[in-house]
């Protein structure tokens, strides 16, 4: 994985940006305005990582002129980055929106990444999915 340095010394990689410092994690993606921002927490070490680092290139190089994507990678110097941030295990993914802020948390392993993209599209698009009225959510309740 080839990595070219940046105007502002984050590095960036197949349309993906590495932080490894707060400041820039704050300046790029919690202070992003316009974009939504796909976070990918990971160890180099990681096999998980390894094995589902393909589907998230694929998924930035398939939104990348619409949405930022950054890479946390796991390392002595951005432990604390991690821990600070809830990231329980890696891999794991944050999708931030520009008007909500921090909107999803969630596993990004290879077995999962699948419900990891149904959520992110669903922002992209717009729109969430409900559950059927059948399915126990949406019973009529009376206000009188």
């Amino acid at each position: 994985l080839k990595k070219s340095s940046t105007q502002d010394g984050a590095k960036e990689s197949y349309n993906i940006i590495t932080v490894d410092t707060l400041e820039d994690y704050k300046r790029l993606v919690v202070d992003e305005s316009d974009k939504i921002v796909v976070v990918r927490f990971f160890a180099q070490w990681c096999k998980s990582c390894k094995a589902s680092a393909p589907l998230y290139r694929k998924l930035a190089s398939q939104y990348s002129s619409e949405v930022k994507f950054v890479d946390a990678p796991l390392t002595k110097e951005t432990a604390f980055m991690h821990e600070g941030l809830g990231v329980p295990s890696v891999p794991f993914g944050h999708i931030y929106h520009p008007e909500a802020g921090l909107v999803e948390e969630r596993k990004l392993n290879k077995k999962v990444f699948s419900e990891f993209r149904e959520a992110f599209e669903s922002y992209v698009r717009g729109s969430c999915d409900l559950p059927e009225e059948d399915e126990g959510v949406g019973d009529e309740v009376s206000f009188q």
